[in-house]
């Protein structure tokens, strides 16, 4: 305290109490439904690690300054632990190598298949060959339309390994391929959006798994929005930024309300399943810390916050690095091990690769 002066130290007292605030704001705020008084609470969840960040250095600096003020960002800290673990888990004892039987699952938003980067959908396609490779009992596809999928058959034999395929009539390319036989496929769309969510049943033994195939709505930003976009995440209480962010803000407001509309039908649909077990999954288009994911809390486990090891992101385009992608699971299903797998980069998303054992 000597050292700080009293000038120095109460102003950045000041501003750690804000920060602290800020911080337990964008943990739990985005709990809330995106209407109301507030609709942007449910955005703050994507400031979390900027905050969580800030709110962590000042805890650095008042240990080596005066360590009574560590106290702020101390509790800050602890008050915040669910959602961090949630948003940064810490499974690092979770085994790579587990004993059978489990299903390995895989989540994969493809762009295309990596259209941008490769225009052959044939046998030569990096994210096919890719995800072959990873040689999963099941796995869904976004992104993967429809012509491509056609295509993608005809060029090489995937049916001798997935022996059960279906391709989602949704504009959102939803598929899926199975080890498993598919004793039922359907389409479910969103009014008024072109997303939609495949619903498949996969036979496993004498059980029924029901799967949720999502892509949820996008921000749809365009390039110069996406500029602003990244100004708000690391600006959320900049007043002036507000201004010149309208158009930005009211897109993300939209946004968001429509993923919430559109993970309610899910999770209303996965609450009523009847068959014992059930799996979400597919990109969100939204953290772990938002409406949209938090909706399944109270039935499922998010696979990744469970048996994950760090952010595990899996959007990296447009330095914009979230985890958007999830795999959830009924609570009959242990979660072994999950990972993102950051070496195929053609398209703009991550695959989600989770271990998981059916109880």
């Amino acid at each position: 305290m000597k050292i700080l002066g009293k000038l120095l130290a109460y102003p950045l007292m000041a501003v750690n109490i804000v920060a602290a605030l800020l911080l337990i704001f964008s943990c739990y705020g985005s709990l809330a439904a995106p209407i109301g008084k507030w609709p942007f609470a449910s955005l703050s969840g994507l400031a979390f690690p900027f905050l969580y960040l800030l709110n962590l250095l000042f805890l650095l600096f008042w240990l080596i300054t005066w360590k009574k003020g560590a106290l702020i960002p101390l509790a800050t800290i602890i008050i915040s632990l669910g959602p961090t673990l949630k948003y940064f888990p810490l499974h690092f004892l979770a085994p790579r190598q587990v004993a059978e039987p489990y299903l390995t699952v895989v989540t994969y938003n493809t762009e295309a298949f990596g259209i941008n980067d490769n225009n052959d959908g044939t046998v030569t396609n990096p994210v096919l060959n890719y995800t072959m490779d990873l040689d999963a009992d099941i796995i869904l596809f976004q992104e993967a339309f429809p012509d491509m999928m056609e295509n993608i058959l005809k060029s090489r034999d995937i049916k001798s390994r997935y022996p059960y395929i279906t391709r989602s009539s949704g504009s959102t390319g939803e598929s899926c391929m199975s080890k498993y036989p598919i004793v039922h496929t359907e389409n479910i769309s969103f009014e008024g959006t072109s997303n939609s969510c495949q619903h498949v049943r996969i036979l496993i033994g004498n059980d029924t798994l029901a799967v949720y195939n999502c892509h949820l709505q996008s921000n749809q930003l365009g390039g110069s929005e996406i500029s602003e976009y990244q100004s708000f995440i690391m600006h959320p209480t900049d007043s002036t930024h507000y201004g010149t962010s309208k158009k930005v803000l009211k897109k993300l407001l939209e946004s968001t309300s429509m993923r919430a509309a559109q993970a309610r039908t899910i999770a209303e649909r996965a609450r009523r399943e009847t068959a014992k077990y059930v799996i979400v999954c597919g990109d969100f288009n939204d953290t772990p810390l938002s409406y949209a994911h938090s909706v399944f809390n109270r039935f499922m486990y998010d696979a990744y916050a469970k048996s994950g090891v760090g952010m595990g992101i899996t959007y990296h385009e447009h330095n914009l690095y979230y985890r958007i992608d999830h795999i959830l699971c009924s609570r009959n299903i242990t979660p072994l091990h999950t990972r993102v797998d950051r070496t195929q980069k053609d398209s703009d998303h991550y695959p989600v690769i989770s271990r998981l054992r059916l109880q």
